[in-house]
């Protein structure tokens, strides 16, 4: 049984990949799914669905996670909640249980009969991508917050001048 995790990741970070661990530890497979695909260079979601993917990718091969049991996707926010189980099934490999601590989306994926396991959050406080997203921006200390992959790659793209250019617009898009 596959194990399925979704979130914006933005970024991806340490608890996060707590999070991959533990579903590789109680289940046969992991699937990241990276919600949220259709929008970035917004304050909210200031980097791309390939971006986090590559970020993901990159974190779990660094922590020996064994990439024969992973994937790493993404998919669009959905906005029929009617069909949204539906849309879950088909653009995404098989999995037998979802992993969420938010309990809206914990009840909607229990509705349509599928397992919900509670994750084992890690210093949810610290490991908190808003508030990684206002270290980066400010300069503050958020490098040991992410995994090295991400760290790089955010060091690498200029992260806090993306955000501060994003932040300081008084043309960005709205949020949604």
């Amino acid at each position: 049984m596959r194990g399925l995790v979704m979130g914006r990741f933005q970024p991806f970070h340490l608890g996060h990949l707590a999070l991959a661990r533990q579903v590789l530890s109680e289940c046969d497979g992991l699937i990241v799914a990276v919600t949220s695909a259709q929008f970035n260079y917004m304050e909210k979601d200031p980097f791309t669905a390939g971006e986090r993917i590559e970020m993901i990718h990159d974190s779990l091969v660094e922590s020996d996670a064994d990439m024969s049991k992973c994937f790493v996707t993404a998919i669009e926010n959905q906005f029929n909640i009617a069909t949204w189980g539906g849309y879950l099934r088909a653009a995404l490999p098989e999995f037998g249980r979802a992993y969420s601590g938010n309990p809206y989306v914990a009840m909607l994926l229990s509705d349509l009969g599928i397992d919900v396991a509670a994750p084992g959050f890690v210093d949810r406080p610290r490991y908190n991508a808003t508030a990684i997203r206002r270290l980066i921006r400010s300069g503050g200390r958020w490098e040991d917050l992410v995994p090295d992959a991400v760290r790089r790659r955010l060091a690498d793209m200029d992260a806090g001048r993306r955000l501060a250019a994003i932040c300081d617009s008084d043309t960005r898009p709205t949020e949604h």
